[in-house]
Protein backbone atom coordinates (compact mmCIF):
# COMPACT_ATOMS: atom_id res chain seq x y z
CA UNK A 1 0.00 0.00 0.00
CA UNK A 2 1.17 3.53 -0.93
CA UNK A 3 2.34 5.90 2.09
CA UNK A 4 -0.50 8.12 0.37
CA UNK A 5 -3.28 5.66 0.68
CA UNK A 6 -2.01 4.26 4.29
CA UNK A 7 -2.16 8.05 5.75
CA UNK A 8 -5.70 8.39 3.96
CA UNK A 9 -7.03 4.97 5.78
CA UNK A 10 -5.45 5.68 8.76
CA UNK A 11 -7.75 9.50 8.94
CA UNK A 12 -10.39 8.04 7.73
CA UNK A 13 -10.60 5.66 11.10
CA UNK A 14 -10.88 8.59 13.10
CA UNK A 15 -12.29 11.50 11.15
CA UNK A 16 -15.99 11.72 10.14
CA UNK A 17 -18.00 13.66 7.56
CA UNK A 18 -19.17 16.75 7.64
CA UNK A 19 -21.28 16.90 11.20
CA UNK A 20 -22.96 20.15 11.22
CA UNK A 21 -26.46 20.15 11.73
CA UNK A 22 -28.78 22.01 8.76
CA UNK A 23 -32.27 21.74 9.40
CA UNK A 24 -33.95 24.30 11.65
CA UNK A 25 -32.91 24.48 15.05
CA UNK A 26 -36.34 24.55 17.62
CA UNK A 27 -35.74 26.97 20.67
CA UNK A 28 -38.41 26.70 23.04
CA UNK A 29 -38.28 29.32 25.88
CA UNK A 30 -38.30 27.86 29.44
CA UNK A 31 -41.25 29.37 31.65
CA UNK A 32 -40.14 31.95 34.15
CA UNK A 33 -39.43 30.68 37.51
CA UNK A 34 -41.51 32.52 40.27
CA UNK A 35 -38.53 32.07 42.71
CA UNK A 36 -36.00 34.09 40.19
CA UNK A 37 -37.16 37.21 41.05
CA UNK A 38 -35.16 40.49 41.62
CA UNK A 39 -34.78 39.68 45.51
CA UNK A 40 -33.16 36.38 44.35
CA UNK A 41 -30.80 38.22 41.86
CA UNK A 42 -29.49 40.61 44.95
CA UNK A 43 -28.87 37.46 46.50
CA UNK A 44 -27.03 35.92 43.71
CA UNK A 45 -24.92 38.71 42.73
CA UNK A 46 -24.25 39.82 46.47
CA UNK A 47 -25.75 43.23 45.80
CA UNK A 48 -28.60 45.17 47.27
CA UNK A 49 -28.49 48.09 45.17
CA UNK A 50 -29.82 46.68 41.97
CA UNK A 51 -33.26 47.97 41.03
CA UNK A 52 -36.55 45.80 42.01
CA UNK A 53 -38.34 44.13 38.98
CA UNK A 54 -41.32 42.74 39.27
CA UNK A 55 -40.81 40.89 35.92
CA UNK A 56 -37.59 39.62 35.16
CA UNK A 57 -37.80 38.49 30.97
CA UNK A 58 -34.70 36.19 30.63
CA UNK A 59 -33.26 34.57 27.15
CA UNK A 60 -33.42 30.56 28.09
CA UNK A 61 -34.39 28.16 26.22
CA UNK A 62 -34.32 24.27 25.40
CA UNK A 63 -32.76 23.97 22.15
CA UNK A 64 -34.00 21.07 19.50
CA UNK A 65 -31.25 20.05 17.24
CA UNK A 66 -31.73 17.10 15.31
CA UNK A 67 -32.02 13.91 17.76
CA UNK A 68 -29.60 16.20 20.40
CA UNK A 69 -31.49 18.61 22.92
CA UNK A 70 -29.68 20.88 25.26
CA UNK A 71 -30.90 24.13 27.28
CA UNK A 72 -29.45 27.45 25.91
CA UNK A 73 -28.89 30.95 27.65
CA UNK A 74 -28.13 34.50 26.25
CA UNK A 75 -26.65 37.23 28.41
CA UNK A 76 -23.98 39.85 28.47
CA UNK A 77 -20.66 38.77 30.22
CA UNK A 78 -17.12 37.92 29.50
CA UNK A 79 -14.61 35.20 30.09
CA UNK A 80 -14.54 36.13 34.39
CA UNK A 81 -18.16 37.15 35.00
CA UNK A 82 -21.99 38.20 33.83
CA UNK A 83 -24.23 40.79 34.10
CA UNK A 84 -26.77 40.50 36.90
CA UNK A 85 -29.81 39.22 34.32
CA UNK A 86 -27.03 36.82 32.60
CA UNK A 87 -26.59 35.17 36.87
CA UNK A 88 -30.41 35.00 36.78
CA UNK A 89 -29.89 33.02 33.30
CA UNK A 90 -27.85 30.81 34.37
CA UNK A 91 -29.78 30.16 37.64
CA UNK A 92 -32.47 28.81 35.17
CA UNK A 93 -30.74 26.98 33.32
CA UNK A 94 -29.28 25.18 36.36
CA UNK A 95 -33.00 24.53 37.55
CA UNK A 96 -33.53 22.63 34.42
CA UNK A 97 -30.42 20.15 34.44
CA UNK A 98 -28.56 20.60 37.99
CA UNK A 99 -25.33 19.83 38.60
CA UNK A 100 -23.68 19.74 35.52
CA UNK A 101 -21.02 22.03 33.90
CA UNK A 102 -21.87 25.26 32.32
CA UNK A 103 -20.03 25.45 28.46
CA UNK A 104 -19.32 29.01 27.99
CA UNK A 105 -18.87 31.03 24.57
CA UNK A 106 -17.71 34.84 25.04
CA UNK A 107 -18.40 36.68 22.13
CA UNK A 108 -16.64 40.11 21.50
CA UNK A 109 -17.38 41.07 17.45
CA UNK A 110 -20.64 41.88 16.35
CA UNK A 111 -20.31 41.24 12.80
CA UNK A 112 -20.02 37.17 13.20
CA UNK A 113 -22.16 37.13 16.41
CA UNK A 114 -24.94 35.37 14.88
CA UNK A 115 -22.85 33.40 12.85
CA UNK A 116 -21.39 32.65 16.36
CA UNK A 117 -24.33 30.98 17.46
CA UNK A 118 -25.72 29.51 14.96
CA UNK A 119 -22.31 27.23 14.63
CA UNK A 120 -22.93 26.22 18.27
CA UNK A 121 -26.06 25.41 18.22
CA UNK A 122 -25.60 23.56 14.95
CA UNK A 123 -22.90 21.40 16.95
CA UNK A 124 -22.80 21.23 20.50
CA UNK A 125 -22.91 18.10 22.13
CA UNK A 126 -23.29 19.16 26.18
CA UNK A 127 -26.29 19.96 28.06
CA UNK A 128 -26.27 23.47 28.80
CA UNK A 129 -25.09 26.49 26.78
CA UNK A 130 -24.54 30.01 27.37
CA UNK A 131 -23.39 32.74 25.14
CA UNK A 132 -21.59 35.69 26.91
CA UNK A 133 -21.64 38.86 24.47
CA UNK A 134 -19.18 41.46 25.73
CA UNK A 135 -21.80 44.53 25.70
CA UNK A 136 -25.22 45.01 24.47
CA UNK A 137 -24.50 46.38 20.62
CA UNK A 138 -22.95 42.28 20.32
CA UNK A 139 -25.77 41.31 22.12
CA UNK A 140 -28.49 42.85 20.05
CA UNK A 141 -26.65 41.25 17.39
CA UNK A 142 -26.60 37.88 18.14
CA UNK A 143 -29.96 37.67 19.54
CA UNK A 144 -31.92 39.41 17.13
CA UNK A 145 -31.25 37.13 14.54
CA UNK A 146 -33.11 34.52 16.30
CA UNK A 147 -36.65 36.05 15.60
CA UNK A 148 -36.22 36.38 11.85
CA UNK A 149 -33.96 33.69 10.73
CA UNK A 150 -34.85 31.09 8.91
CA UNK A 151 -32.67 28.51 10.21
CA UNK A 152 -34.05 28.84 14.00
CA UNK A 153 -37.77 28.95 14.91
CA UNK A 154 -38.93 30.09 18.67
CA UNK A 155 -41.38 28.67 20.19
CA UNK A 156 -43.41 30.28 23.55
CA UNK A 157 -43.91 29.56 26.98
CA UNK A 158 -47.22 27.99 25.70
CA UNK A 159 -45.79 25.78 22.87
CA UNK A 160 -46.83 27.90 19.76
CA UNK A 161 -44.20 29.60 17.15
CA UNK A 162 -43.46 32.99 17.84
CA UNK A 163 -43.89 34.61 14.23
CA UNK A 164 -40.88 35.80 12.37
CA UNK A 165 -39.74 39.67 12.39
CA UNK A 166 -40.81 41.90 8.63
CA UNK A 167 -38.11 43.34 7.16
CA UNK A 168 -39.78 46.79 8.81
CA UNK A 169 -39.69 45.49 12.19
CA UNK A 170 -35.78 44.76 11.78
CA UNK A 171 -35.07 47.54 10.37
CA UNK A 172 -36.94 49.90 13.30
CA UNK A 173 -34.31 46.83 15.56
CA UNK A 174 -31.14 48.76 14.17
CA UNK A 175 -32.39 51.89 14.18
CA UNK A 176 -33.25 52.04 17.90
CA UNK A 177 -29.61 50.18 18.56
CA UNK A 178 -28.08 52.89 16.87
CA UNK A 179 -29.71 55.37 18.92
CA UNK A 180 -28.54 53.37 21.83
CA UNK A 181 -25.21 53.56 21.12
CA UNK A 182 -22.60 53.39 23.23
CA UNK A 183 -25.01 51.79 26.20
CA UNK A 184 -22.87 51.60 29.20
CA UNK A 185 -21.83 47.73 30.18
CA UNK A 186 -23.52 46.42 33.13
CA UNK A 187 -21.42 45.01 36.28
CA UNK A 188 -20.05 41.73 36.19
CA UNK A 189 -20.40 38.91 38.95
CA UNK A 190 -18.72 36.19 39.08
CA UNK A 191 -20.45 32.51 39.77
CA UNK A 192 -19.27 29.67 41.73
CA UNK A 193 -21.12 27.38 38.94
CA UNK A 194 -19.03 25.21 37.17
CA UNK A 195 -17.35 26.11 33.93
CA UNK A 196 -15.76 24.60 30.83
CA UNK A 197 -15.04 26.29 27.33
CA UNK A 198 -16.82 24.91 24.70
CA UNK A 199 -14.13 23.68 22.18
CA UNK A 200 -14.23 25.56 18.75
CA UNK A 201 -13.38 23.43 16.10
CA UNK A 202 -13.47 23.55 12.36
CA UNK A 203 -13.04 20.97 9.50
CA UNK A 204 -10.21 21.91 6.80
CA UNK A 205 -9.74 20.71 3.00
CA UNK A 206 -6.37 20.78 1.86
CA UNK A 207 -5.12 22.09 -1.58
CA UNK A 208 -3.71 18.45 -1.85
CA UNK A 209 -7.47 17.24 -0.69
CA UNK A 210 -6.37 15.84 3.15
CA UNK A 211 -9.41 16.50 5.16
CA UNK A 212 -8.78 17.17 8.80
CA UNK A 213 -10.12 18.89 11.90
CA UNK A 214 -8.36 22.10 13.48
CA UNK A 215 -9.15 23.41 16.88
CA UNK A 216 -8.45 26.58 18.63
CA UNK A 217 -8.08 27.31 22.32
CA UNK A 218 -7.86 30.27 24.62
CA UNK A 219 -4.52 30.19 26.65
CA UNK A 220 -5.85 32.86 28.72
CA UNK A 221 -2.29 34.58 29.43
CA UNK A 222 1.05 33.70 28.77
CA UNK A 223 -0.40 29.60 28.19
CA UNK A 224 -1.57 29.44 31.97
CA UNK A 225 -4.80 28.46 30.76
CA UNK A 226 -4.09 25.05 30.43
CA UNK A 227 -5.93 23.14 27.86
CA UNK A 228 -8.21 20.33 28.43
CA UNK A 229 -6.19 16.79 28.94
CA UNK A 230 -9.08 15.29 26.16
CA UNK A 231 -8.20 18.05 23.57
CA UNK A 232 -6.89 15.84 21.50
CA UNK A 233 -10.02 13.82 21.13
CA UNK A 234 -11.47 17.20 19.77
CA UNK A 235 -9.87 16.63 16.29
CA UNK A 236 -8.70 12.63 16.06
CA UNK A 237 -5.90 11.49 14.00
CA UNK A 238 -3.00 9.37 14.54
CA UNK A 239 -0.59 12.53 14.98
CA UNK A 240 -1.50 15.90 16.21
CA UNK A 241 0.07 19.05 16.49
CA UNK A 242 -0.51 21.51 19.41
CA UNK A 243 0.82 24.72 18.20
CA UNK A 244 1.25 27.88 20.45
CA UNK A 245 0.68 30.66 18.97
CA UNK A 246 2.18 34.39 20.32
CA UNK A 247 0.72 36.89 18.55
CA UNK A 248 -2.87 37.67 16.49
CA UNK A 249 -3.27 36.50 12.39
CA UNK A 250 -2.31 38.74 9.94
CA UNK A 251 -4.02 41.55 8.30
CA UNK A 252 -5.14 39.26 5.57
CA UNK A 253 -6.09 36.40 8.41
CA UNK A 254 -4.31 33.80 5.98
CA UNK A 255 -1.91 33.21 8.49
CA UNK A 256 -3.36 30.68 10.52
CA UNK A 257 -4.62 28.64 7.55
CA UNK A 258 -1.04 28.96 5.67
CA UNK A 259 -0.10 26.85 9.44
CA UNK A 260 -2.83 24.66 9.38
CA UNK A 261 -2.13 23.71 5.50
CA UNK A 262 1.62 23.61 6.38
CA UNK A 263 1.08 21.29 9.43
CA UNK A 264 -1.72 19.02 7.71
CA UNK A 265 1.57 17.66 5.59
CA UNK A 266 2.76 15.48 8.88
CA UNK A 267 -0.39 15.63 10.65
CA UNK A 268 -3.77 14.16 10.94
CA UNK A 269 -5.57 17.10 13.43
CA UNK A 270 -3.85 20.56 14.95
CA UNK A 271 -4.71 22.52 17.62
CA UNK A 272 -4.08 26.12 17.91
CA UNK A 273 -3.28 27.13 21.77
CA UNK A 274 -3.74 30.91 21.94
CA UNK A 275 -1.34 32.66 24.04
CA UNK A 276 -3.71 34.83 25.28
CA UNK A 277 -7.54 36.17 24.33
CA UNK A 278 -7.03 38.80 21.80
CA UNK A 279 -4.74 36.20 19.75
CA UNK A 280 -7.10 33.49 20.33
CA UNK A 281 -10.20 35.80 19.07
CA UNK A 282 -8.18 36.88 16.08
CA UNK A 283 -7.98 33.21 15.04
CA UNK A 284 -11.19 32.26 15.57
CA UNK A 285 -12.63 35.50 13.89
CA UNK A 286 -10.15 34.91 10.56
CA UNK A 287 -11.14 30.86 10.51
CA UNK A 288 -15.15 31.91 10.49
CA UNK A 289 -14.69 35.16 8.36
CA UNK A 290 -12.60 32.42 5.82
CA UNK A 291 -15.93 30.64 6.09
CA UNK A 292 -14.46 27.20 7.54
CA UNK A 293 -17.40 24.90 8.80
CA UNK A 294 -17.55 24.59 12.54
CA UNK A 295 -17.89 20.95 13.10
CA UNK A 296 -18.47 18.61 16.37
CA UNK A 297 -15.36 16.24 17.39
CA UNK A 298 -15.06 13.12 15.71
CA UNK A 299 -15.94 9.52 17.00
CA UNK A 300 -13.03 8.22 18.70
CA UNK A 301 -12.06 4.00 19.33
CA UNK A 302 -11.75 2.31 22.42
CA UNK A 303 -7.65 2.24 23.03
CA UNK A 304 -7.03 5.46 20.92
CA UNK A 305 -3.30 6.65 21.12
CA UNK A 306 -2.16 9.45 19.51
CA UNK A 307 1.12 10.63 18.72
CA UNK A 308 1.15 14.84 20.01
CA UNK A 309 3.65 17.14 19.20
CA UNK A 310 4.00 20.52 20.86
CA UNK A 311 5.22 23.76 18.62
CA UNK A 312 5.66 27.15 18.85
CA UNK A 313 3.96 29.23 15.85
CA UNK A 314 7.60 31.37 15.24
CA UNK A 315 9.10 28.07 14.77
CA UNK A 316 11.26 28.38 11.43
CA UNK A 317 9.46 25.13 10.40
CA UNK A 318 5.88 26.31 10.77
CA UNK A 319 5.82 29.86 9.59
CA UNK A 320 3.52 31.08 7.77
Amino acid sequence: MGEAKRKRLQHSQTVDSPTAFSGVIDLHTLAPVAAIDSNRIKELVGDDSLPDSRQVVLNAFKASVGERSFRVGFCIGSESGFSAVGIAVIERLMIEVPGVPLHVVPIIHADIAWDMVLRHLRNFTGQVLLFAFSDSDVYDAGTAEMFFSSAVCVYGIEGDPLKRLTAMQRRKIHEQAAKAFKRPLPKLYATDVSQEDTPWIFRLVTPAGKEIRTAVWNGRRDYVHEFPKDIVRWVGGDKIAIVQVDAPVGINRRSSLSLTHSLALDFDGVIHWARDSDTFQSILKSFIRLDLESVSPPSISEGWQPEVVILAANDARTAG
